[in-house]
């Protein structure tokens, strides 16, 4: 394999390079790949996105469609041209959106194998569009997973007969930083002796995070304020009728005062350095990102058992029924109580995600994939 990564030419193509686990992939993988000296493009149907600076600070290639509609045919003519000219050994598409322009593009102007990757469990809105992406999904030279709760999913709702390589989500390394640990807490007027619990996600239905909320108003409600504690989330906040709902909630359940959410942040690394516990609690998940990253920031996690998470975890961290606020509560405070049961979970989750979830072990996976297919 050694002799043929050189040659390799990879073309990743993905909706946007939004602020979720999708993009993050992405942007990981193209940036492992890149420093492997392997050719590599990043090409974007609409914006380049948030996580664009990224790859550009880094020297990796990207380009950007501009198409808006979902049937933009002379986005395929472009996109087709591009191909011709990058003249990729592989392109992999790492959602659906995409597939219907690659995969015609992919036949018109440049005959190459056509990688699908899998990354969620599809909550909503996919079931119409089953038929259109079997279609598709024919062209395909393969199929990967994050997880085999994922893998199942698409397996079903593509009927697809052949292999499905499964290549867990991989994560980079997260120093940590007094520093930044100062500095995220004095913004968000946390004490050092005071518990923050973070959650990272775009808010979404299937992201649960109306029972973060609840879980919160019940903790704060039982809590005996012997050791304070603030919750926050960092996500893009969308003017729509979930966000709404959301922010209604936190004002019914009088939790204004120790949960915020605090919109789109580009500083991560920061806000992993300054929490002392992170909890998701969401409905539907592949295998998230965000869980790896915190893991490897040197967090206990409290989560949902849900898509690939059990699996992943096992009982490096504390896993409870999506849907109950009144568990995640529970576990919560068990974080909140035992701080040497916290550090234990911290310790052994850290281990985990160094020796099975690293970022290169992610990229020599996707390496040979690809000179499989190619």
């Amino acid at each position: 394999m050694r002799g043929k990564k050189n040659s390799l030419r990879v073309a990743l193509i993905v909706s946007e390079l939004r602020t979720g686990g999708m993009e993050k992939l992405v942007v990981h993988l193209a940036k492992g790949l890149f420093s492997k000296q392997i050719q590599t493009l990043v090409i974007c149907l609409q914006e380049p996105g948030d996580l664009a600076d990224e790859l550009t600070d880094t020297g990796v290639n990207i380009t950007a469609l501009h198409s808006f509609s979902g049937k933009d045919i002379p986005a395929v003519w472009k996109l087709g041209r591009i191909l011709r000219a990058f003249a990729p050994s592989i392109i992999n598409a790492h959602d659906y959106a995409s597939v219907p322009y690659v995969v015609p593009a992919s036949r018109l102007f440049w005959r190459v194998p056509v990688l699908f990757t899998a990354h969620g469990l599809l909550y909503l809105g996919f079931e119409p569009l089953q038929k259109r992406y079997r279609l598709f999904s024919k062209f395909f030279s393969g199929i990967s997973a994050v997880s085999d709760a994922v893998k199942q999913r698409h397996t079903q709702y593509l009927n697809w007969k052949k292999t499905v390589q499964i290549i867990p989500n991989g994560v980079p390394e997260c120093k940590k930083d007094r520093r930044l640990r100062e500095n995220i807490r004095q913004e968000l007027h946390v004490k050092e002796t005071d518990t923050l619990f973070l959650s990272v996600g775009n808010p979404r239905p299937e992201k649960g995070f109306e029972d973060l909320i609840q879980a919160v108003a019940i903790l704060k409600h039982r809590h005996d304020h012997s050791n304070v504690f603030k919750v926050v989330v960092a996500g893009r906040l969308k003017d729509d009728s979930y966000c709404r709902m959301l922010m209604e909630k936190t004002k019914q359940e009088k939790v204004e005062d120790c949960m915020l959410f605090l919109g789109f942040r580009s500083d991560t690394p920061a806000l992993y350095n300054g929490a002392d516990v992170f909890v998701l609690s969401s409905r539907s998940e592949g295998l998230p990102m965000v869980i790896l990253e915190s893991m490897m920031a040197g967090l206990p996690v409290v989560a949902t058992r849900v898509g690939g998470i059990p699996q992943m975890m096992g009982d490096n961290g504390i896993l409870v029924e999506p849907g109950d606020p009144e568990v995640l509560a529970d576990a919560m405070q068990l974080c909140l109580q035992d701080k040497e049961k916290r550090d234990t979970i911290a310790q052994k989750g850290k281990a985990l995600v160094e020796s099975r979830y690293s970022m290169d072990r992610m990229v020599d996976s996707y390496i040979q994939l690809y000179s499989d297919l190619s």
